[in-house]
């Protein structure tokens, strides 16, 4: 069993996606993988067999307040980290892989950013 950690860098098939989630991907060309960092606990997958990330785009935005960029050399996944979007995927039924592992001073600057958006002062 694969052990997914907070900070790592995954791949999952993130289709089918709605309204306004993330989503760019066309599933008519086979498509349907995203990248994501993990925000959640090794505990928390344990527990469920779930992670909750955001999702990363391959365009660098301008607006690095919600947009966090993101190059990783390792696992090749270059872009910006959607911040206000934490989706709850099952990694093993998507097909989720683990591509990389970010450090904890980037997972450090993400947390805050997600508590704040459930309203949450820390």
């Amino acid at each position: 069993m694969v052990k997914v950690t907070q900070g790592d860098l995954i791949w999952i098939d993130a289709e089918p996606h709605a309204g306004r989630e993330e989503g760019g991907h066309d599933p008519q060309k086979g498509n349907i993988r995203r990248p994501v960092i993990v925000i959640s606990t090794a505990a928390y997958y344990d527990q469920t067999g779930l992670i909750i990330g955001m999702p990363i785009t391959h365009r660098k935005f301008k607006r690095t307040d919600i947009l966090i960029p993101i190059n990783d050399q390792t696992s090749g996944i270059d872009g910006s980290i959607i911040t206000y979007q934490m989706p709850n995927y099952d990694f093993a039924g998507r097909h989720g892989k683990v591509a990389g592992h970010m450090g904890r001073e980037l997972v450090n600057q993400l947390l805050p950013i997600a508590v704040g958006v459930c309203g949450i002062t820390l």
